[in-house]
């Protein structure tokens, strides 16, 4: 009799340790599993035997492998640079030069990141910097050709301008021209 019971209650305590776990497959199409028309109708057997705890305790590792290669596929940003603000030239009356030296630490930042991805990237590059009546940044060029002339890292100072540099009055528009030399 207490086999009996056990044996009946087998299922049950199956699915109480099932739960939390993986989801039970869907049972199978009830066309599949009814009974021909004529025939007795008997108890329909299970459509899946519980699967075992081994397989359920092993999902956890497979997140850990997709953020692996996420993480490895990125360089490293170098620190470490440093730039030194070499000549201005700007219209009579207009100093830009304490703003600029001001913005040395996000060119610095700017310098580092295109490191990442050009580490021999070093030497001079000359900006023009477009500065509008009010002060502000409109647009940052580079001359090609310097040593130090990296797309990625004219776009990356021009919108630390545009985002912090906040100029004097230049009297209406003016561009500066402006020598930085970058050193690991």
């Amino acid at each position: 009799m207490r086999a009996l019971l056990l044996l009946a209650l087998a299922p049950f305590a199956l699915a109480l340790a099932a739960c939390g776990s993986k989801p039970a497959p869907a049972p199978a199409p009830e066309s599949a599993a009814a009974p021909a028309a004529g025939t007795a109708s008997a108890p329909a057997p299970a459509s899946a035997p519980a699967p075992g705890p081994a397989p359920e305790s092993t999902p956890a590792p497979a997140p850990a492998s997709a953020s692996a290669p996420a993480a490895s596929t990125a360089p490293p940003i170098p620190t470490g640079g440093d730039v030194y603000v070499g000549d201005i030239v700007a219209p009579k009356g207009f100093n830009p030069k304490p703003t600029i030296v001001g913005l040395k630490s996000q060119l610095v930042d700017c310098y580092d990141k295109a490191r990442a991805g050009n580490p021999s990237l070093r030497g001079k590059v000359t900006l023009h910097v477009q500065v509008n009546e009010a002060g502000a940044v409109n647009a940052v060029d580079a001359d090609p050709g310097g040593n130090a002339y990296d797309p990625g890292l004219v776009a990356c100072i021009q919108d630390a301008m545009k985002a912090s540099a906040h100029f004097p009055r230049p009297g209406g528009m003016a561009t500066v021209k402006v020598l930085l030399l970058f050193k690991p």
